[in-house]
């Protein structure tokens, strides 16, 4: 079309060649050119790959078209919902028309759904000529993995009223295997004997290592067991099951009475690190205060202080008799105590105090 114009024109020049001056003839051609200028063209918009499918890794795309009388393009792209985004193109020679190319890169972020594209040639005489459609974007997540491992719900058994306590560990699996998953809360539920009904009676955060712990008040036997509940992309997961019995306080039984006596440590005072002896006699009372055999700690109060520690234990003999040895390095008071057992309550002999020298 643009040969066929310029021909006509030199025609029609020729014809007036004496009544046009030359300067006119130049802006006559230069104006039927533009007139007569190709409308722009532009078409075989493709999209690789479509869909575009996102596993994990980041997917590039790549968008062409091809375009015929165009001085500039634009390629805009919009995710479900969203706004039109402006991709650089870059052109290539391709026959008589112009190749663009576009890339973009995909990954879980991205929105999945039908994706709008408008491709758009412009023209130099200001014409338009656009190409719209729509492609799909397929996103898998990948979803954590979960589980709920060394649980376990203790004393088992406990009497009633006791304390009782539930722990464990979340974790998940990651690039280096099972590791603790920190920061989730997980929940401890309880379903009494006899129901079929859980209840949720409690909840821990997990520490740096996936740990959890509850802790509270036996009053019924029944079954024990820990959930998470997971969230956007983390499986849920759940613990096996520890069942606890209950037992009922029983009474107290009667127990006699004991007593330490003739407690003494010796020498004193005593030089440093060296040892002090420790006697004294455990006696019980059935039907008369006779010796008995049992284990008696050896506890020592250092001078100044409020506090008792336990030093070792030591063994009356069958007549009662006590007798050890410890080494000396503080002043302070000295006593055996007996804890009692299932048949005598406990006893504390008097104290006895040892002045501890240097030389």
């Amino acid at each position: 079309m643009l040969q066929r114009t310029r021909a006509a024109v030199a025609l029609t020049v020729g014809v007036g060649a004496l009544a046009l001056a030359p300067s006119a003839v130049a802006a006559t051609t230069v104006s039927a050119v533009a007139a007569t200028a190709a409308d722009p063209v532009v078409s075989s918009v493709k999209i690789d790959p479509d869909p575009i499918l996102v596993t994990g890794s980041p997917v590039g795309a790549e968008f062409t078209f091809t375009t015929s009388g165009a001085g500039k393009v634009d390629f805009k792209i919009k995710a479900p919902g969203g706004d039109w985004t402006p991709l650089e193109v870059k052109p290539a020679p391709h026959g008589l028309e112009s190749k663009w190319t576009a890339t973009k890169t995909f990954d879980t972020e991205d929105r999945e759904g039908r994706w709008s594209y408008i491709a758009v040639a412009h023209g130099e005489n200001g014409k338009e000529d656009t190409e719209s459609g729509r492609f799909t974007v397929d996103v898998v997540r990948r979803v954590l993995d979960t589980r709920i491992a060394e649980f376990n719900a203790w004393p088992e058994p406990v009497r009633k009223g006791a304390r009782l306590s539930v722990n464990g560990r979340l974790l998940a699996y990651g690039r280096h295997g099972w590791h603790g998953y920190a920061g989730r809360t997980v929940d401890i539920l309880f379903r009494a004997d006899g129901s079929s009904r859980w209840e949720k009676v409690g909840s821990d955060r997990t520490d740096r290592y996936g740990r959890f712990s509850e802790s509270g008040t036996a009053e019924r036997s029944g079954t024990w067991r820990a959930v998470f509940d997971g969230g956007r992309y983390v499986d849920g997961a759940s613990s096996g099951t520890d069942h606890v019995r209950v037992l009922e306080p029983q009474p107290e039984p009667e127990r006699g009475t004991s007593r330490v006596i003739r407690f003494n440590a010796s020498p004193e005072p005593v030089r440093h690190g060296r040892y002090l002896t420790f006697t004294g006699r455990l006696q019980v009372d059935d039907s008369g205060w006779e010796g008995y055999r049992a284990k008696v700690g050896l506890y020592f109060k250092p001078a100044g202080s409020s506090k008792w520690q336990r030093v070792k234990n030591a063994w009356s003999n069958g007549a009662g008799h006590l007798y050890t040895k410890a080494r000396a390095y503080r002043s302070g008071h000295w006593k055996f105590v007996f804890a009692g057992d299932d048949d005598f309550r406990p006893d504390s002999s008097g104290s006895d105090y040892v002045k501890v020298i240097r030389r």
